[in-house]
Parts: structure tokens; sequence; C-alpha cells
């Protein structure tokens, strides 16, 4: 189950336009994950989610032929992959275009819990409800949110955004 509280049209357009920035600035995250051969047709599926869908729909629409059976490394893939790709991709955009909002309506963001969880972690636990204010704050933040290799780092210094964590943000 997951939930997002500001998946409305201005979101959606927000949402959008980061995952069209992100082409055309050649900064699309090419899931490691999934066959090239399937990347077009991936950021096509991930535009109409945007537009008019949700986790779950972009999940249904990521069937297991467009991922690898293993990574480059060998290990194999969790055959659960289009779920964590699906919330993963969806949960970073809804991030972003809410940083953008936030930004423009002169708003903050409070950290929260999207995808529910039967073995909460400690430190995710700890996160929620941080509260991030003021346009230097939020522009940083969206600054490091565009940029997939520093969120995907071992050394990021922002806990609330790693892969899996549950956590999102919501307006406040």
């Amino acid at each position: 189950m997951f939930y997002f509280p500001n998946l409305d049209e201005t979101t959606r357009l927000n949402m959008i336009a980061e995952l069209e920035k992100d082409c055309k600035l050649g900064l699309f995250y090419e899931p490691v994950s999934m066959q090239k051969a399937f990347i077009p047709s991936y950021k096509n599926i991930l535009m109409e989610t945007f537009a008019n869908g949700s986790v779950e729909t972009l999940q249904k629409s990521l069937v297991q032929s467009f991922f690898r059976e293993k990574y480059l490394n060998g290990r194999k893939i969790p055959s659960n992959i289009s779920q964590m790709v699906s919330f993963s991709e969806f949960n970073r955009y809804y991030m972003r275009a809410l940083l953008v909002r936030a930004i423009e309506e002169d708003r903050s963001v409070i950290i929260y819990r999207a995808k529910q969880s039967m073995d909460e972690r400690k430190e995710s636990a700890s996160l929620l409800n941080r509260c991030y204010f003021g346009k230097n704050t939020l522009q940083s933040l969206l600054f490091f949110m565009r940029d997939y290799r520093k969120r995907f780092s071992k050394n990021s210094t922002i806990d609330f955004v790693k892969p899996n964590s549950g956590l999102s943000l919501k307006l406040f």
C-alpha cells in the first residue's frame, strides 16, 4: 500500500517536467536491473504513469521481460524488482515535484512514510516528521535529488532518499 497525499494535477505536471528535464539533459537514470532494449519503453511508461497512474499501475506495466536475470556482477535480480523500481522511481519524481512546488508556493515539506513497512528500521523511524523549509534549503535538496549519482552514493548524507526506505515528502 502506497500513500501520496499531494498527488494532484500540479504535482503530476511537475513530475512530467522533471522527467522531461532528465531526458533532455541526459540525466535519466536507467535502472541497472533493466535490459537496455526496454529503456525507451520504460521512459514512455513513466510519462504515462506520471500523467494518470500510480505506483501500482507502473508496477503492472513493468513486466518481468524488461529486466535482466542477473546483474553484471552475476548476482541474481530479485523477483520483486518491478515493485522495487516502481516505488523508487515514482517516489523520486514525486519528491522532486513536491520540492518544486514548495519552492514556487513558499511552503515546507515534511518526511512521512509513503510505503507501509512491517519491519520499520530505526533509522527510518527517526527521520519521520523532519521538516525542510526555506527556499535555499529546498533548492539544495532539489539539486541533490536531481542527481541520481549523489542519491545512490554510499556517501549520501540525506538518508530518507535512499532506495527502498519507504519514506517520502509531503507538503506542510
